[in-house]
């Protein structure tokens, strides 16, 4: 009697894993090549040769997406839900396309608490991120674009405010909608300003943390060094946002100003008063110049009120930013002019 082959092996997708990374370890654990569990995928057709996840990406289409699951012991549901990739459209006729990786995506390397326990990880793996940067508040790491120089992962051991900030980022996100990163990302720009500027927290709180980070003044290490007071700032954003939406200043100050309470406020949720006084004002006021309240103040005052709630309500994309600001690189979600390691001319 002719023996029976060794029976396949499932696998379980690491969260945000990328499609090539996924494959390649299915590929491994069932010692078989790539290319054949490619094939297999496309439904015996032709498939582009692979092999550096780095540099090229693996998409699928719908009947491409079953086939891999069924080879992985999983459910189509299973696997869009853990490799972000499988939402990018295939277009024609082909089940499986091998192409470098869009520019809307970052390979970040998974952290590395999370892979700890698992005793399926047989090739390194990649995650398929939107971001340059991701926090996992589990076991406090921060993974990054190392493409960009500067480590993969750190961790987070003596910067639980930067754990603590992300939670509250995560909750702002689920209160204001997509354009909370727009607003992240403007607030990112401000922090960034003032670092660059040796302004608010450059030798207080920034300085203990760069100390932490035993890296010094570096610009890899700026999101992670600003990341708690740049949350602050957004979601002081978002409170007027909210108010500019349905045509007030802010704390009902004097219509057609740029508002000095407001940036006031600013300070005080930072605790840097002082440091707004002196000079950290200037960024904010840029923003709020870019921000203005339209319409004439005739027309704003005879609106109706807005409704109770409106100071909790999601917000849309304002003015003057435009759809789309969910995805891409999160410093171009931004309207503000300058950029992390620029002149900020404007300013002057």
């Amino acid at each position: 009697m002719e023996q029976a082959g060794p029976q396949p092996v499932g696998l379980r997708a690491v969260p945000g894993e990328a499609t090539g990374s996924f494959v390649r370890r299915l590929a491994r654990v069932n010692d078989r090549p790539v290319g054949v569990v490619l094939r297999e995928a496309a439904g015996g057709g032709r498939v582009a040769q692979w092999g550096d996840p780095l540099a090229h990406e693996v998409f699928l289409s719908d009947e491409g997406v079953e086939r891999l699951a069924t080879m992985a012991w999983r459910t189509p549901e299973e696997l869009r839900r853990s490799l972000p990739t499988l939402s990018v459209q295939v277009r024609g006729n082909r089940a499986v396309r091998v192409a470098p990786w869009p520019e809307r995506w970052t390979l970040l390397e998974p952290c590395a608490g999370c892979l700890a326990r698992r005793e399926d990880i047989v090739a390194p793996v990649w995650c398929a991120s939107g971001e340059v940067w991701q926090v996992c508040v589990r076991h406090g790491r921060w993974m990054r674009d190392a493409a960009a120089g500067g480590p993969a992962q750190v961790g987070l051991a003596g910067l639980e405010d930067v754990v603590r900030a992300h939670h509250r980022w995560q909750r702002m996100r689920r209160r204001v909608g997509p354009y909370a990163r727009a607003l992240l990302a403007d607030a990112l720009q401000v922090a960034a300003c003032w670092w660059q500027g040796r302004l608010m927290g450059s030798e207080t709180v920034w300085a203990r943390r760069e100390g932490v980070l035993g890296a010094g003044q570096q610009e890899w290490s700026v999101p992670l060094v600003v990341y708690p007071e740049a949350v602050v700032v957004a979601e002081a954003m978002a409170v007027y946002e909210r108010q500019r939406r349905w045509g007030r200043e802010f704390d009902n100050g004097a219509p057609g100003w740029v508002s000095r309470r407001w940036i006031s406020f600013v300070g005080e949720r930072l605790g840097m008063s002082a440091p707004m006084e002196y000079g950290g004002y200037r960024a904010l006021r840029e923003w709020t110049l870019l921000h203005g309240v339209d319409g004439p103040v005739v027309a704003r005052l005879g609106r109706e009120a807005p409704p109770a709630d409106y100071l909790s309500q999601r917000l849309p994309v304002l003015q003057p930013h435009v759809g789309g600001v969910g995805q891409g690189p999160l410093e171009d979600a931004s309207c503000l002019a300058w950029r992390l390691g620029r002149p900020v001319s404007v300013l002057e």
